[in-house]
């Protein structure tokens, strides 16, 4: 079973063109069995690489929030008052996105076994232009709402209430630019994913001090663009996986090299923002005061970095076999989960999982079921639709 299961629209597409030009002959019932099946088994495998996919994003959201709280923990910035509390914004942002030769080595074991390796870099070569500019764009949009969320997220006590307005960007963006239909299942799934995330983020072990009235300020309007830039690199992953991305492509290809241009741009980018602000220096005291000793400070940006990295492919891989808002809606409904376990993990002597906690991951759940149900729905009108057109 490979990457390469097309979605129902181009299922549908497809099983209409075969039956151009036959509709008035009369056909057997062995033949709309031949025909059937191969649609049912892409179907089934699409179903299969969706909950896979949702699975990536919700291990590198949980294994990132809590590896993130513990770096903040163990180098002393959750405490109030500490001028380190704003320091090391690219250092995060870098690490954000630094793992990229992980996907550029599945990429490259899966085009070396791939049969149609050869055509697919034919095809790629013919609108090399247009790949640039699409990687590079998106490298930019990395790194710009990587380092917005960062400084967000150390200067602004409300951030994360701010970046729940991140699914509404996303509905606007995608409407206007990836033409995206709502139904009453998607607004539903919106909301309840929205509120499970708006209602637990806050507690965090990053969760800073209320300080000056100038840093708040800078921090909400940093979280706010941070929002923009990076419901507007979904859009345009969906739009180069339509228009873009060459159609022999293999979808897994194509997944792990798009987040691995991409995030080699954003991590040179913030190479260079982190020499150019001298935040270089505070890496070595970090290193050099990490409570649990230096090694395991090495391991936790290591694995940070990991956890960050598997979770963008699922929302890549989201995108390409979905669509961007839900691949949001994903990650959205994944947050309280992630910040329950912090919870557990750090706070489980001084705090109790209220009723609204729980409350907020039944929401998190009944969103992903509630776009889940939204799909399943499209795809077995579209069935039925096709079957129709071939009797």
């Amino acid at each position: 079973m490979g990457f390469d299961t097309k979605s129902p629209d181009r299922i549908t597409q497809e099983g209409e063109e075969a039956n151009v030009g036959v509709e008035n002959q009369p056909r057997a019932a062995p033949n709309l069995t031949a025909l059937d099946q191969p649609q049912t088994i892409k179907t089934r495998n699409w179903w299969i690489w969706i909950f896979v996919s949702s699975g990536l994003v919700v291990t590198g959201r949980v294994f990132s929030t809590l590896l993130l709280n513990f770096y903040f923990v163990q180098t002393g910035r959750d405490v109030c008052d500490d001028p380190k509390q704003f320091k090391g914004t690219w250092l995060q942002s870098m690490v954000q996105n630094a793992a990229f030769p992980f996907t550029a080595l599945f990429a490259f074991l899966w085009r070396s076994l791939s049969s149609n390796h050869r055509e697919t870099i034919t095809s790629s070569a013919s609108s090399f232009g247009k790949l640039f500019l699409l990687y590079i764009s998106l490298g930019v949009l990395f790194a710009a709402y990587s380092q917005l969320y960062a400084i967000g997220r150390t200067h602004c006590i409300f951030f994360f209430w701010i970046f729940t307005t991140q699914l509404i960007f996303t509905s606007m963006f995608t409407a206007i630019i990836n033409k995206h239909k709502f139904n009453r299942w998607i607004i539903l799934s919106v909301i309840l994913s929205g509120v499970a995330t708006g209602i637990t983020s806050s507690e965090d072990a990053y969760n800073p001090c209320e300080g000056e009235g100038y840093k708040m300020s800078y921090g909400a309007w940093c979280g706010f663009f941070g929002t923009v830039a990076f419901s507007l690199s979904l859009c345009i992953m969906q739009l180069g996986f339509g228009k873009v991305i060459p159609k022999t492509e293999s979808k897994v290809s194509s997944v792990m090299l798009m987040q691995t241009y991409a995030s080699m741009i954003a991590t040179l980018i913030c190479l260079v923002g982190l020499f150019v602000s001298g935040e270089f220096r505070d890496i070595k005291e970090d290193f050099e005061t990490f409570k649990k000793g230096k090694p395991l400070y090495v391991l936790t940006l290591t694995g940070l970095s990991l956890a960050w990295q598997v979770m963008s492919i699922g929302l890549v891989g989201l995108v390409c076999l979905v669509s961007t808002l839900f691949s949001n809606v994903v990650s959205f409904c994944a947050t309280p989960l992630a910040n329950i376990l912090v919870v557990v993990a750090f706070r489980f002597m001084d705090d109790d999982i209220e009723w609204f906690k729980g409350g907020a991951l039944l929401a998190g759940i009944l969103g992903f079921a509630s776009y889940a149900y939204s799909l399943y729905k499209t795809v077995k009108k579209r069935a039925s639709q096709s079957e129709t057109l071939r009797v």
